[in-house]
């Protein structure tokens, strides 16, 4: 292994990073990064280590190519199998897995899996620990909803993109369940995988904890209860194909089977898992016609989305909808590719942009004559503080279709010529407090807009004030699911502190400008 065994190789690319640069120039140019690697260099000097200070000096002061990568491995004595221990790799898509596949091409690899919901709520609490992210629902939601939240614990999506490069007999498949109850067995089988000889196993030491959550506080109901919802699908897959404990997470009160220790993947499990991956990407039809959002931003439409999702139906909100461009496909007019998509296809919630965007729900009422829509709306002054609070005074999302959006596209001219190569796909490039009447207009204007729409059609409009008691069990009746009153309601992206905090700094200097 490396010195640090998480290298962060193949995964600085994915949405999210936050890496040194990989030229060791780049990297030279900030003094606290200089000066924490060549206190490094000079502990292991100071210590009579020349070896260890050779290692860092190489490993640190070399740019961050494939030739590096290859090095960190060349101190490793020749017949000695190396490796690392990135779990961010779980995510990485098929041009980093061709990558890692085209420096190892006989590399094997093994991927522990523990509950999803578990995982991610271990994810939570280790950032908790560490201040990156705030002790509440909302927080969470957000963490969930990043490329870093949810994916973690797709597994079923993660095998098949690794087994579109590498042989499934090359990947073992590690329960934390099995970890936990027979550990010694576990390392017995990882080492018959690898070809290494058995080795003699400490009971006692296979036994103690690593790595645990310093003050581990159990997950809030409210919070269990809509990832559990967001993963019912992968649960389900898991079940069916991989068995053994993923059996008890889909369903609690099933007795956990250990068939072995670990699971040796093969041609057969990758054949299923395609199978049960095609049926909620068109094949399975949806159980109710489609139901669309058109709330504004900032009036619920999350809410909607964690309710409904936690009463059983299938949900694509921002996540969804941001990884597939469907916003600017609207923008674009290109509507038949947002309804062609698989993901469009088995979906029976929709929230979010761009269903909520200016008359395209004149457009989805025709094209799709049997769906149903959903206005939630709030006072109007509540609704602009909440928008200026959760972006900062300044716009949300990508500035060209925002302004789209609000009808402020002649701004994109003065910016534009203020700073030629300004990217208009950047949120915070035009302020919201200094055209207050202007956005409240536009959004009055929008609800009265769709309310008198679907005037004439009685039974396809549920609208609803957001704050009040009843609003969302109403909605259950319209959605024609039963209301199950265990599900607590869901107060979603709600303010923060640092929300408050950062507004006021805005206001503070738009004073002192």
């Amino acid at each position: 292994m490396p010195p640090q065994p998480e290298v962060h190789y193949f995964d600085r690319t994915l949405p999210g990073s936050n890496f040194p640069p990989k030229s060791a120039k780049q990297r030279a140019l900030d003094e606290a990064w200089r000066s924490r690697m060549f206190n490094e260099v000079q502990k292991h000097v100071s210590e009579g280590n020349s070896y260890e200070a050779l290692r860092a000096a190489m490993t640190n002061f070399l740019d961050h190519d494939d030739d590096w990568y290859r090095l960190l491995f060349s101190w490793a004595p020749p017949a000695a199998l190396v490796g690392e221990i990135t779990p961010r790799y779980a995510i990485c898509g098929d041009a980093e897995i061709a990558h890692m596949r085209a420096l190892a091409p006989e590399a094997k690899l093994i991927l522990l899996l523990r509950h999803p919901v578990d995982r991610f709520w271990s994810q939570c609490q280790m950032k908790f620990a560490d201040g990156s992210l705030a002790q509440d629902d909302p927080s969470a939601m957000r963490l969930f909803d990043s490329p870093n939240g949810r994916p973690r614990g797709e597994y079923s999506k993660t095998i098949l993109r690794y087994c579109q490069h590498f042989d499934p007999t090359r990947i073992l498949v590690v329960f934390l369940e099995a970890i936990q109850r027979t550990p010694a067995a576990v390392l017995r089988d990882i080492h018959a995988f690898l070809g290494l000889p058995p080795i003699p196993i400490d009971p006692i030491e296979v036994t103690r904890p690593l790595n645990s959550a310093p003050n581990p506080t159990p997950m809030p109901a409210s919070l269990r209860s809509r990832i559990t919802a967001a993963y019912r699908s992968e649960l389900e897959i898991l079940a069916e194909v991989l068995a053994g404990p993923a059996i008890g997470w889909l369903d609690p009160s099933a007795p956990t089977v250990f068939p072995d220790s670990v699971l040796c993947l093969s041609a057969n499990h990758v054949e299923e898992l395609k199978r049960r991956q095609r049926q909620p990407l068109g094949l399975r039809p949806r159980r109710l016609d489609p139901l669309f959002c058109i709330s504004m931003q900032r009036s619920g439409t999350t809410t909607v989305g964690d309710w409904l999702e936690s009463h059983g139906l299938e949900r694509a909100g921002y996540p969804t909808s941001s990884r597939l461009g469907w916003t600017m496909l609207w923008m674009q007019g290109e509507h038949e590719a947002i309804f062609r998509s698989p993901e469009f296809q088995s979906v029976e919630i929709f929230e979010d942009d761009p269903w909520w965007c200016p008359d395209f729900y004149t457009v989805l009422a025709e094209r799709f004559p049997t769906a149903r829509f959903i206005l939630l709306t709030r006072d109007v002054n509540d609704w602009f503080d909440s928008l200026c609070h959760h972006s900062g005074g300044m716009n949300p999302g990508p500035t060209k279709i925002h302004a789209r959006i609000y009808r402020r596209e002649h701004y994109l001219q003065d910016l534009m010529e203020k700073d030629p190569h300004c990217d208009l796909m950047q949120p915070g490039l035009l302020s919201l407090l200094d055209h207050e009447a202007h956005y409240k207009s536009v959004y009055l204007q929008h609800n009265q807009s769709v309310r008198e729409f679907f005037a004439s059609k009685p039974g396809r409009l549920f609208s609803g004030p957001l704050n009040a008691p009843r609003t969302l069990i109403d909605l259950c009746h319209f959605a024609g699911i039963n209301h199950n009153p265990a599900i607590p309601i869901p107060r979603s992206n709600a303010r923060t502190v640092e929300m408050v905090d950062r507004l006021a700094n805005f206001k503070q200097i738009g004073l002192n400008r």
